[in-house]
C-alpha cells in the first residue's frame, strides 16, 4: 500500500511545515508516499484543485472534526486494515476553511485527530506523526511507549 497526502497551503518556513516534513521524510521508509501541496487556498479555485488531485483516487479519506476519532492503536489497526484492502490511500487535509462538501462527498472515511478546530499545517503535521507511529506500532519498534 501507498500513501497520497493531498493537503492545501503553500509551503512555508516554520515549525510546523518543518515537523511535517520530518514525519513525512520519516512515513516514507515503511511505504511509498506522494505528497500534493495545493496552493489554492479558498472558494472555486480550492474545491476544484482538491476535487482534481482526487480524481482516480481508490480510498479516500478527509480529515475533518467531525470524522471518526481513534486512537494511536485503533489508527494502527486501521493502517492493517488499509494495507489489506487498498494498494493507495489518499488522506486529505484542507485548508482554513475547511473541506468543501463536495470533497467531503468523495471520501470513503473521515477522520478527526481531534475535536478541536486545528490549524491546516497543524493538522497534517499531526497526520504525519501520526501515521509514521502508527506503522512503528505495526513493526514493534520502541517509538510508542504504552
Amino acid at each position: 500500500m501507498r500513501y497520497q497526502i493531498v493537503s492545501v497551503g503553500r509551503r512555508a518556513k516554520d515549525p510546523l511545515c518543518e515537523a511535517a516534513e520530518l514525519y513525512g521524510e520519516r512515513l516514507t521508509h515503511y511505504t511509498p508516499t506522494k505528497f500534493t501541496r495545493l496552493s489554492e487556498a479558498g472558494g472555486p479555485a480550492e474545491r476544484q484543485a482538491l476535487l482534481e488531485a482526487l480524481d482516480g483516487a481508490e480510498h479516500i479519506v478527509t480529515m475533518d472534526e467531525r470524522g471518526e476519532q481513534l486512537t494511536t492503536r485503533e489508527l494502527a489497526k486501521r493502517v492493517e486494515r488499509w494495507q489489506r484492502s487498498h494498494k493507495q490511500v489518499t488522506l486529505v487535509v484542507g485548508g482554513a476553511d475547511g473541506l468543501h462538501p463536495d470533497v467531503k462527498a468523495r471520501a470513503h472515511e473521515s477522520l478527526a485527530l481531534s475535536k478541536l478546530t486545528l490549524p491546516h499545517r497543524m493538522a497534517l503535521m499531526l497526520l504525519l506523526e501520526q501515521l509514521y507511529r502508527a506503522h512503528t506500532i505495526l513493526k514493534g519498534e520502541p517509538y510508542h511507549r504504552n
